[in-house]
C-alpha cells in the first residue's frame, strides 16, 4: 500500500518555488501498464530532472518532504552526462499538481504560471524556474523557454523588478523558442531581488559581480 501523502492546502512561497521547479525540470508523464490479468493500469509519477545531486539533497528533496511527507527516490540516468531524475509514484501528489494547474503530459509549449498563484509568491515562482531552465543565455543570465507564456511571465516579472532585460525569440529546427536574459553588467540586481537558491547559478552570477 501506498504512503500516504501531505498536501499542503493553499500557495506559499515553498509551494510556488517547488512549482517553478517543476515547470522548469519537471513532468507528470502519461504512462500506463498492463497487469497480468491484461488490465490497464494508469501510472501516476512525477518527475524532477537534474544533473546535480546536491541540489536534489540539499534543496528538492528536503522541500517535497516538507511539503507532502513523502520522499522521492532518485535514479541515475546515465547519458552524455549524468542526470539523475527524481521520482515519486502518487495518484495523491499527481492529482493535487494537476488541480493546481500543472499541465500532465507534454508540457513544453504549454507550460504556463497557474492564475490562482497569489501575485506575492510570483517571485518565488520564478526563482524555481530560473534555477532549473535558468543560465548563461546571450551576454548574460537569463532563461530559454519554448512555452511563450512563461516567457511574458519572466519579462512581466522583470519590468515589475525594474531589472533591465533583453527578449528575442529564436527558430530551431521548426520549433520557436524565446530567451529572456539579463546583460552581465546588471546581473547583480537578480540575486538582490530573486530568491534563487541552486548554488551553480548563484556562483555563475557572482563571478560577474563587481568586486
Amino acid at each position: 500500500m501506498l504512503n500516504k501523502a501531505r498536501l499542503p492546502k493553499k500557495w506559499d512561497k515553498d509551494l510556488a518555488y517547488l512549482f517553478g521547479l517543476l515547470l522548469g525540470d519537471g513532468s507528470l508523464p502519461l504512462t500506463q501498464t498492463k497487469r497480468k490479468n491484461g488490465d490497464i493500469q494508469k501510472r501516476y509519477f512525477v518527475y524532477f530532472i537534474s544533473n546535480s545531486r546536491e541540489f536534489l539533497d540539499k534543496f528538492y528533496i528536503p522541500l517535497f518532504e516538507k511539503l507532502f511527507e513523502l520522499t522521492p527516490r532518485i535514479e541515475v540516468k546515465k547519458r552524455k552526462n549524468i542526470l539523475y531524475n527524481c521520482r515519486i509514484h502518487s495518484k495523491q501528489i499527481y492529482n493535487f499538481l494537476v488541480d493546481f494547474g500543472y499541465p500532465a503530459g507534454r508540457k513544453a509549449k504549454i507550460a504556463k504560471v497557474p492564475k490562482e498563484l497569489p501575485e506575492k509568491y510570483e517571485i518565488d515562482l520564478l526563482a524555481g524556474l530560473l534555477d532549473t531552465d535558468g543560465g548563461k543565455k546571450g551576454g548574460g543570465f537569463g532563461l530559454s523557454t519554448s512555452s511563450k507564456y512563461l516567457a511574458d511571465f519572466c519579462i512581466k516579472i522583470f519590468e515589475k523588478l525594474e531589472i533591465p532585460y533583453h527578449s528575442c525569440p529564436w527558430r530551431f529546427k521548426e520549433h520557436i523558442y524565446h530567451q529572456i536574459y539579463v546583460n552581465k553588467p546588471q546581473m547583480h540586481k537578480i540575486l538582490k531581488t530573486i530568491p534563487i537558491r541552486n548554488i551553480d547559478k548563484i556562483n555563475f552570477i557572482q563571478s560577474y559581480m563587481p568586486q
